[in-house]
């Protein structure tokens, strides 16, 4: 439950600085994920995104190893957009 959690709020902090970051001039390094930007919009393809990720894994990866690998993935992916937006 705690890796679930954790993932959730990752997400969400991975949804602000990308946010922030498209706000003050930054492009997004994911070429699948601009796409989609490029389509829908920025908040929309995160939201659309993020719902289908944390409802995937939600329901397949409650709980496992994997799961807090991601965790740990998610945490390198905000600290890279922190860092980003500090060098804007």
């Amino acid at each position: 439950m705690i890796a679930f959690l954790l993932f959730i709020l990752l997400q969400v902090a991975d949804v602000w600085t990308t946010i922030t970051g498209m706000n003050s001039g930054a492009t997004e390094a994911n070429p699948i994920m601009d796409k989609l930007f490029k389509k829908i919009g920025v908040v929309q393809g995160l939201v659309l995104a993020k719902s289908i990720t944390v409802i995937l894994f939600g329901l397949f990866l409650y709980e496992t190893w994997i799961m807090w690998a991601f965790v740990c993935l998610y945490i390198i992916i905000v600290g890279n957009n922190v860092y980003q937006l500090r060098k804007l």
